[in-house]
């Protein structure tokens, strides 16, 4: 079976050699690298949404990655793009960091610039815990970033309130959404942050989540033309997780298509994404 990086090697392999032939000009959409930034703008129904919250804006940054492949200067202009959209809130969802612990103050000094009405929550991945969790970790609430590790907070606007939870992830620590939403009001909306989206698929049925918010898969950061298929995707539930917004159940899952890459320098028809959800009630 082909591995993760040797299938984007020979992507890579493929770009280059196509990219050469046709000039060196790669169509609208299809790059080498990280390319375009894209904000994807969407709308999340959830039940017995409070008036005070409908319209609230959560803006996700995930998979960064700060590494050898993705720059500083790179990094500084998502930052500034997510910035400018003026959320209510941000969440992070995990990777900041590749494969050494000298890009975590950097990159975690930049993410604490970013300002919003109620702040910033995140929660760690796999390669946070590769490189150094309690360094990421210290790094990032240095910054004034509040980390969720199976435990919640929440948010509280016109008298009324939601819950924001984060889990361990899936692969290096030990992610319990009960644990996480212990003490949370029956009625209090809920969102979750979990790195890995296949997460989702392990909650027990009889806690209440209303949303999800993931990254980890990349959206594959290969998708083929036309098909929109990731040929390589880390989940567990073939093409579920790619990205974009997945119901499970009455659960929701957004998956964002992060913003960096790993193990070789390849986004082809797969942008890198800020998130923008914005709350709306259910009918």
């Amino acid at each position: 079976m082909i591995s993760r990086r040797g299938f984007l090697k020979g992507v890579l392999g493929a770009g280059l050699a196509g990219a050469t032939l046709g000039g060196g000009v790669l169509a609208e959409g299809y790059w080498l690298g990280p390319g375009r930034v894209v904000v994807e703008d969407t709308s999340v129904a959830v039940k017995g949404l409070p008036e005070g919250f409908e319209g609230f804006t959560i803006c996700q940054l995930t998979d960064i990655h700060h590494g050898a492949m993705v720059d500083m200067g790179f990094i500084e202009k998502v930052v500034g793009m997510a910035n400018a959209l003026g959320p209510d809130l941000f969440v992070l969802t995990g990777d900041y960091v590749s494969r050494s612990r000298r890009y975590i103050a950097p990159v975690a000094d930049i993410l604490a610039t970013l300002r919003s009405r109620f702040g910033t929550f995140a929660v760690l991945g796999n390669h946070d815990h590769w490189v150094g969790g309690r360094r990421m970790r210290d790094a990032l609430t240095a910054g004034g970033i509040r980390i969720l590790r199976n435990r919640h907070d929440f948010i509280e606007a016109g008298g009324s309130r939601i819950c924001i939870a984060g889990v361990g992830d899936l692969r290096t620590d030990r992610p319990d959404a009960r644990a996480a939403l212990a003490g949370v009001g029956d009625g209090v909306p809920r969102i979750v942050l979990s790195h890995h989206p296949d997460y989702a698929e392990s909650i027990p049925s009889d806690v209440r989540v209303d949303l999800v918010m993931a990254g980890h898969t990349h959206g594959g950061q290969v998708r083929l033309p036309v098909l929109n298929y990731a040929p390589y995707l880390p989940s567990r539930y073939g093409q579920r997780y790619r990205g974009g917004l997945v119901r499970r159940g009455s659960m929701q899952v957004y998956v964002s298509r992060g913003i960096g890459m790993v193990n070789v320098p390849v986004r082809f028809n797969c942008p890198p994404e800020i998130t923008m959800v914005r709350l709306v009630g259910a009918g």
